[in-house]
C-alpha cells in the first residue's frame, strides 16, 4: 500500500545512525518505543473513526513501530480484505473513499508531535548523559 501520509523529522536519520554506531541496544529500544508511543496517539481514535458495520475493520487498526518509524495500520490479514477500498475508495465499484486514518492523523498532529518531541528529547538527554 502506498504511503500517502508521511511526516518527516529533520535529524532523525542522523540520530538513528548515531545510535546504531554506538551499538547501544537500550537506545535502539527506546527509539522504537518513542515511535510506538507516537503511533498510539493516532491508533485509538482512528479505530473509533473507522466504519463500524461489523467492527472488524476497527479492530484491525493497530500501531506499529520500529527504529525507523511509526506506522498505524488497518486491515492486516485476510479477514478484512476490504480495508484498502474503504480507506482509499474504489471508483469502479462506486465505493467512496473514507480516509479515516489520514483524517485522524491530521487531527492528532499536534498531540503526536508533542509526544514524539518529548520522547526524543529524553532519549537524547539520556544518550548524552545529562
Amino acid at each position: 500500500m502506498a504511503r500517502d501520509f508521511e511526516v518527516k523529522v529533520e535529524g532523525l536519520k542522523e540520530l538513528r545512525t548515531a545510535i546504531r554506531r554506538a551499538k547501544d541496544d537500550d537506545l535502539r529500544k527506546e527509539l522504537a518505543q518513542a515511535h510506538k508511543d507516537t503511533a498510539d496517539v493516532v491508533a485509538r481514535p482512528a479505530s473509533a473513526a473507522a466504519p463500524h458495520r461489523s467492527g472488524r475493520l476497527a479492530r484491525t487498526v493497530k500501531p506499529s513501530a520500529s527504529v525507523k518509524g511509526a506506522i498505524v495500520r488497518a486491515g492486516r490479514g485476510k479477514s478484512v480484505p476490504y480495508a484498502g477500498p474503504i480507506h482509499f475508495g474504489w471508483r469502479k465499484r462506486h465505493i467512496r473513499a473514507n480516509p479515516f486514518l489520514f483524517r485522524t492523523a491530521g487531527k492528532k498532529r499536534d498531540e503526536y508531535t508533542e509526544v514524539f518531541r518529548d520522547r526524543i528529547t529524553r532519549l537524547v538527554r539520556r544518550a548524552l548523559g545529562s
